[in-house]
């Protein structure tokens, strides 16, 4: 849909076990990456990756991903749709009997 990422990189490897990654994402989900705590521009995609990234490798994602939002909202175009953006509230439905 999208087409092919522009990079990929290799974060390296992991010896946190399946359940223990597991129980870490629930929680993630359940505490500081609810819904209602995403913001598009602060508190993001890019963010919940680097912090996962963080929990299994010890090194998050690269500054010049999680610094993108940041590098548009210093363009005349992020100013301009920033306001609109900040309003768009995200708040999904509980979902607590989904598996993962």
């Amino acid at each position: 849909m999208l087409g092919e990422p522009m990079e990929k990189l290799h974060v390296g490897k992991t010896e946190i076990p399946h359940n223990i990654f597991l129980d870490h994402v629930r929680e993630l989900g359940s505490s500081s990456f609810r819904g209602e705590h995403y913001k598009l521009f602060e508190h993001n995609c890019n963010t919940f990756s680097s912090e996962v990234t963080t929990f299994l490798t010890g090194c998050g994602i690269p500054a010049h991903i999680t610094d993108l939002p940041s590098n548009v909202l210093r363009t005349p175009f992020g100013q301009m749709i920033r306001a609109a953006v900040e309003n768009i509230k995200v708040n999904p439905a509980s979902r607590s009997d989904q598996n993962i």
